[in-house]
């Protein structure tokens, strides 16, 4: 079993209940807002044998860091009892990985894995899509880790079959799970960046709006926090009225207390788009073992409303309705799964 130390505050006394032989390295899970990062220590001490925990977690914003490498320091230093010689690292980050390239999608952020390497003195380094990541923690993620939208649960620990992993939070993340006899192959796409796909009218009236401010329209540039202020603006100037540009929070805690009918729907029409697009990267990826959602945005959200809007969305495939109705689709309330990932990866490499 995997377990993950949540908390933000961790201190050195955590990771004095261990052997060092069993500090596993270091994990970082880059986003377009905030960096992560936390030490994984397995397989000794309070742990249990076996086991696998990341301690000491701790968020910083990316825009008050000039690079990877500054705030890696900046991690060493604020967190007492962290190991000098941290000489392993994984690192999940939203953008794709060319080789020695790394550039952020939602962020000035590029850096080269190799330069990181040598500036933080690793002898072994891994750099990964942040839904690889993902995909990696399906293995370690229980049942409690998970959230059921409709009836049908993801049957854990997955042995067989296609997952397919979603997350929305500053960009729109995309990744597949693929099991074999309890062997994991994850796949690292940018489906995020496939072409916005409306299947009513509404939904293409607001497809035109988005046209003429982006030309083309990606997923993204609806199904992400951006992408919520975008509805929100679109189904204004639809209904001809002018109102000021909310965030995705503002737009949230407006549909919550239900005074402003266009916030309501906003919300309403996102989920009901997210469900649609997952619906289709099922079928894309035969994951009829179940489609898994991510995104700290989502618990803000009204949970019987997500849960039928996004089912709604999720069933409508005409023929392959009845198809669509067995698959398990689950929110992820896992705290730092990407970090689980990650530290997976150091686990197994």
């Amino acid at each position: 079993m995997v377990a993950v130390n949540s908390a933000l505050s961790g201190t050195g006394s955590d990771l004095d209940k261990f052997d060092r032989s069993a500090v596993l390295g270091l994990v970082a899970d880059v986003g377009g807002t905030h960096i992560r990062f936390g030490i994984a220590v397995g397989g000794a001490g309070g742990a249990g044998a076996g086991a696998l925990d990341v301690h000491c977690v701790r968020r910083y914003a990316v825009r008050a860091h000039e690079s990877i490498a500054h705030a890696a320091q900046h991690y060493r230093s604020d967190t007492p009892g962290v190991p000098a010689a941290l000489n392993r690292a994984a690192v999940a980050v939203a953008g794709r990985v060319d080789h020695d390239l790394v550039q952020l999608t939602n962020s000035a952020w590029s850096f080269s894995a190799r330069a990181l390497s040598e500036s933080q003195q690793f002898e072994h380094l891994q750099v990964i899509n942040d839904f690889e990541a993902v995909g990696h923690a399906v293995g370690a993620l229980r049942a409690e880790d998970l959230n059921p939208i409709g009836t049908q649960r993801l049957s854990l620990p997955m042995t067989q079959g296609v997952c397919a992993i979603v997350g929305v939070g500053t960009g729109l993340g995309v990744g597949g799970v693929i099991a074999n006899d309890g062997t994991f192959s994850v796949l690292a796409t940018e489906g995020g960046h496939a072409s916005f796909a409306p299947t009513s009218d509404r939904a293409i009236e607001l497809l035109r709006w988005l046209r003429k401010k982006y030309g083309r329209v990606s997923a993204e540039r609806v199904l992400s926090g951006a992408g919520l202020a975008n509805l929100y603006l679109a189904l204004c100037a639809i209904d001809g009225l002018h109102q000021p540009e909310l965030s995705a929070s503002e737009i949230t805690t407006r549909a919550n207390e239900g005074g402003d009918a266009l916030c309501v729907e906003a919300v309403g029409l996102f989920c009901e788009l997210l469900g649609s697009f997952a619906g289709d990267l099922a079928l894309t990826l035969g994951a009829w073992q179940g489609v898994l959602i991510s995104g700290a945005m989502l618990q803000h959200f009204d949970r019987p409303m997500l849960e039928r809007r996004v089912r709604s969305g999720f069933e409508y495939k005409g023929r392959f309705t009845p198809s669509m109705r067995r698959i398990p689709v689950e929110t992820i309330s896992h705290p730092h799964v990407e970090l689980l990932g990650a530290a997976r990866l150091l686990l197994n490499s």
